[in-house]
């Protein structure tokens, strides 16, 4: 454990957890104050007194969205990043100008040099800016299942139980200059317990959103997984494909079979979200961003 916790035990003291949608795909249809949209996501969160980003998008976006919204990001306490794509921590580095105090954490792969190919065999490098990462004392490397805090847990590595998405396919890791599948072992999901629920974050969901349910599952034990936030990896950024209506077929009844309520978008693509939510209609919906969500 990195450091302590602040425990509430009067219930009356309990506050909702609060969810701003700091980056993703589309913004909110009630965009008032003008936040933009790109391909990434950004969480920040208000829980037990403890401010948390969940990636940074892939630029300096999530700041001046931050901002629009009156959120003060120079207070953030941890910043976690899902995995060593840039559209979830391409924004490190804008992160650092502004904040000085918060632990940041990331699996010790993603660090890794990580691609696709366009076309089929152009390769485009999607990884983290490595230099930012190897210079900054900031940085915690996750290797298994951490707690960080009584209420706040990082998980790692997800059984495949569940086919992961065909999207993989097209994404690869370079070592010894050599192209391979991307096994995503860099990937984390993030885990907030409250009075014995958990509220679940997992970035893209590489691993399969089932197989990281099915692993929250299992180390939580008797706990309810009350929410998720996360996209589904089942919409191909590049090529702009989805997946088989088969395997979303197949998906949709997995996940009907679970008890969270979902929020998702970025990598879930539209088309697949109405599809999803024709079956499943109140328990799953998209995250926008400008969007504030309380769980």
């Amino acid at each position: 454990m990195i450091s302590g916790t602040h425990k509430h035990n009067i219930q009356s003291e309990y506050k909702k957890m609060k969810i701003t949608v700091l980056a993703e795909n589309s913004v909110c249809k009630t965009n008032s104050l003008n936040v933009k949209s790109e391909h990434g996501l950004s969480l920040f969160i208000e829980f037990d007194e403890r401010k948390i980003l969940f990636d940074t998008g892939q630029s300096d976006l999530f700041i001046h969205n931050a901002e629009k919204l009156g959120i003060d990001l120079s207070q953030v306490d941890y910043l976690v990043i899902s995995h060593g794509h840039f559209d979830h921590g391409g924004g490190l580095k804008h992160f650092l100008k502004i904040n000085k105090k918060a632990k940041i954490f990331l699996h010790i792969n993603a660090a890794n040099k990580f691609y696709t190919k366009i076309f089929g065999f152009i390769p485009y490098y999607v990884g983290l800016d490595q230099k930012i990462i190897a210079q900054n004392r900031r940085i915690y490397f996750i290797e298994e299942d951490t707690q960080i805090e009584d209420k706040l847990i990082l998980l790692e590595g997800f059984p495949e139980v569940f086919p992961q998405p065909e999207a993989n396919k097209v994404l690869f890791e370079k070592t010894k200059n050599r192209f391979i599948a991307d096994k995503f072992n860099h990937e984390l999901a993030m885990l907030l317990i409250e009075n014995d629920e958990i509220v679940l974050f997992s970035g893209c969901s590489h691993s399969g959103i089932i197989n990281i349910i099915e692993e929250v599952k299992l180390f939580s034990k008797n706990m309810r997984i009350k929410a998720t936030f996360g996209g589904f990896h089942i919409n191909n950024p590049v090529s702009k494909k989805n997946e088989s209506p088969e395997y979303i077929e197949k998906l949709t009844e997995a996940i009907g079979e679970t008890h969270p309520v979902f929020y998702t978008g970025h990598c879930t693509g539209e088309n697949n979200f109405r599809y999803i939510k024709g079956w499943m209609c109140r328990k799953i919906h998209t995250m926008n961003t400008g969007e504030v969500i309380e769980v």
